[in-house]
């Protein structure tokens, strides 16, 4: 029987894990494609085998993107995801499924989607009952951000927040009596800010930070630690032991925000890869975890609602050039990651700030920098930002050349016009801390995707067999991801 959710409005991420067993910890990497310019799959998967990464979580994919990687021995984590689903129609079983895109969340959504506990429970159902996936143990789970969490400072309080404290513990009750893991999103610069006074020194596993403490007989050094057994306490308090954590996502943006930078970024993933490999794990938890980097490479349409930092997680830079060392070996090298082959920029040319005098050229001015940053990314322009401190006129030569390259450089009023104000120049305007970019050509433009299967059938995906059955059809609209 076909359950019809017409009040689900949940982000709901559908997560086809495709990996056999491993025994030690991996880590992984997580690839959104919200960018106007985006690298084409086959150069993305060329950089992760080169780089030796095992396992890739896919934000929002399409066909190309899933024949790129097949026949190689990546693990890829399909991502189907929707923030306004109105009903759900069609039987459909998939192999491994992630209910919501962190549906409790008090930070990055206005809603708090209740009803996830009852899908989650829904779609272990329908995989117990198909005999194709449950002969194959498949598994339904959810993935949560900290501020399921209250605010405290030592992991033994650790505890729900109030109004979701029965929600969560019911969920998590129905995953571990399906031997199934709960994902667990920590953005490291984000609670140290919120929770520890701004102590950017606690975050990084070689701190000199005096926020280092006891609790009880367990020794912290880092955020990490704190975030994950703090989460560990609180599903103790609900009588929930043993359940296996995924670390969803992890990472440290290079831009957008004070402490955002690529010397941070570095020896944030260089402390933390090296701890994760090595299978130390956290005071509570002194066993192998498993682990995704957020993220491949910036995305420069992403909600910016709680800050232009969200747009910088990337280890890589749009154009495919690595931003820093980083070995995911966990061996400990300086070493940069393979850069992205096949890249072509656009030519080298930038729009500038014609300088002209003009009546009201001020107010003038406003409407047309507000114009550029809403169409195209001025994050860095943020405070603590790689160009926080441009004077004028380079903050609005900033804004015009970032609308210029997001319009694959036109000529015409809706490239570098602005009225006569712009003009587009041979020389670079970057300084000595804000680059101005010149943007890559690209195969694949930025537009909202999602998948859509049609029918049944078997489908070999990255040298692993799924069996994807709808009797209609289930459709996806990527509308917003965080």
């Amino acid at each position: 029987m076909v359950m019809i959710y017409s009040k689900l409005l949940l982000c709901l991420h559908l997560f086809l894990i495709f990996t056999t067993t491993l025994v030690e910890s991996y880590i992984g990497i997580s690839w959104g494609r919200m960018a106007r310019q985006r690298m084409i799959p086959s150069m993305v998967v060329d950089m992760l085998l080169q780089n030796g990464v095992p396992e890739v979580k896919l934000y929002t994919t399409s066909r190309n993107v899933l024949e790129a990687f097949a026949g190689t021995n990546i693990g890829v984590t399909i991502t189907m995801p929707n923030d306004d689903l109105g009903t759900i129609t069609g039987k459909y079983e998939i192999k491994y499924i992630t209910v919501g895109s962190q549906p409790f969340s008090s930070t990055y959504f206005n809603k708090t989607y209740y009803e996830a506990v009852d899908v989650l429970k829904y779609f272990q159902t329908v995989l117990k009952e198909d005999e194709y996936f449950s002969s194959r143990n498949i598994k339904a789970t959810m993935s949560h951000f900290t501020d399921i969490l209250k605010e405290v400072k030592n992991p033994s309080e650790g505890d729900f927040r109030l109004e979701i404290k029965d929600y969560m513990i019911r969920s998590c009750q129905l995953l571990y009596e399906d031997n199934a893991p709960v994902w667990l999103d920590i953005f490291p610069i984000y609670n140290v800010k919120r929770l520890f006074n701004n102590d950017l020194e606690f975050a990084f596993f070689n701190n000199n930070s005096t926020s280092t403490f006891m609790d009880g007989n367990y020794r912290y050094n880092n955020i990490f630690e704190v975030m994950h057994d703090t989460f560990v306490h609180a599903l103790r308090k609900g009588r929930i032991y043993n359940l296996t954590i995924i670390i969803g996502q992890v990472g440290w943006p290079t831009d957008g925000l004070d402490g955002a930078n690529i010397t941070n970024a570095q020896r944030f993933h260089k402390g933390f890869i090296q701890h994760i490999m090595n299978g130390k794990g956290t005071p509570l938890h002194p066993s192998p975890i498993d682990a995704y980097i957020h993220s491949l490479s910036d995305e420069s349409k992403l909600n910016i609602i709680r800050g232009g930092f969200i747009r910088h997680w990337g280890i890589y830079k749009f154009d495919g050039k690595p931003k820093y060392d980083i070995d995911f070996s966990g061996r400990n090298r300086d070493i940069k990651p393979v850069t992205g082959k096949g890249i072509t920029h656009m030519p080298k040319r930038w729009c500038v700030f014609n300088n002209i005098e003009t009546v009201d050229v001020e107010k003038k001015l406003k409407v047309l920098y507000e114009k550029a940053c809403n169409e195209s990314d001025c994050t860095s322009m943020e405070p603590g930002g790689s160009c926080s401190n441009l004077e004028f006129p380079h903050n609005i030569s900033y804004a015009f050349n970032m609308f210029f390259q997001s319009k694959s450089q036109k000529v015409d009023e809706e490239g570098c016009d602005f009225d006569g104000f712009g003009k587009i120049v041979p020389d670079d305007p970057s300084t000595e801390k804000c680059l101005f970019p010149v943007e890559i050509l690209s195969a694949e433009l930025y537009g909202g995707s999602g998948i859509l299967f049609v029918g049944s059938g078997i489908r070999h995906i990255v040298g692993y067999e799924i069996i994807i059955s709808l009797s209609l059809f289930l459709t996806f609209f990527v509308l917003n991801l965080y």
